[in-house]
């Protein structure tokens, strides 16, 4: 299993979402518990539900890789990561079980209250890497999980420009600067689109500004 400690200065602030993105859960399993795969998560939840805690999340887990979001580098620091077995983009992406909703949300309120993590801190790995990852997915409903991810924002609403949106979503500065067309990209699997494009809609601003304020 790999592992690091955390620094006393990188305290758990975030909680990861991904997928395993293996055609089955003995595959996933095995990878997050072989040092030789430089990976690993703190919770594995199958299509059954099961939850499976692989590393105890006061554990730095290896499974944000390179990473940014707010102000933040490096969000294995700061983070608790939580696979859902699917078989993902490359193998033949599925649905969520009603069941794995039932069981990240019971995991996301024991974690929220024991580590004090505000629902806007409950990110997709798409959103700290929207350059490289696209999991959980356009197929993972936020609207399944018991939180109000944007609830708190304490931005007056007003005319934002798209770079603003990104802003206020939570992308970093750097990655907004270097990688637009990719955030853009990660917002659109958020709003659960089909066509995810870089195409700039109307449709979409409304999209994605009624994701931030309402």
């Amino acid at each position: 299993m790999n592992y690091s400690f955390r620094k006393k200065n990188k305290t758990v602030k975030y909680i990861v979402i991904h997928y395993t993105g293996m055609k089955n859960l003995k595959d996933a399993y095995l990878k997050l518990n072989d040092f030789n795969s430089k990976v690993s998560i703190h919770y594995l939840i199958s299509r059954k539900g099961e939850i499976y805690n692989l590393l105890c999340p006061g554990l730095k887990a290896w499974h944000a890789g390179e990473s940014k979001w707010k102000n933040h580098t490096n969000i294995n620091d700061y983070s608790i990561g939580i696979e859902l077995e699917n078989k993902g983009h490359d193998h033949g992406y599925e649905n969520f079980t009603k069941k794995q909703y039932h069981s990240i949300n019971n995991l996301i309120k024991f974690l929220s209250f024991n580590f004090h993590i505000q629902h806007n801190d409950i990110i997709f790995h798409s959103d700290i890497s929207p350059n490289r990852k696209k999991d959980p997915g356009e197929k993972f409903y936020l609207n399944k999980l018991k939180i109000k991810r944007f609830r708190y924002l304490s931005y007056k609403k007003k005319n934002y420009s798209i770079i603003d949106l990104l802003k206020i979503y939570g992308f970093n500065k750097n990655y907004i600067k270097r990688f637009e067309k990719k955030c853009i990209l990660s917002v659109k699997i958020t709003l659960n689109y089909k066509k995810i494009n870089t195409y700039l809609s109307k449709k979409f601003y409304f999209d994605f500004y009624n994701l931030l304020f309402k």
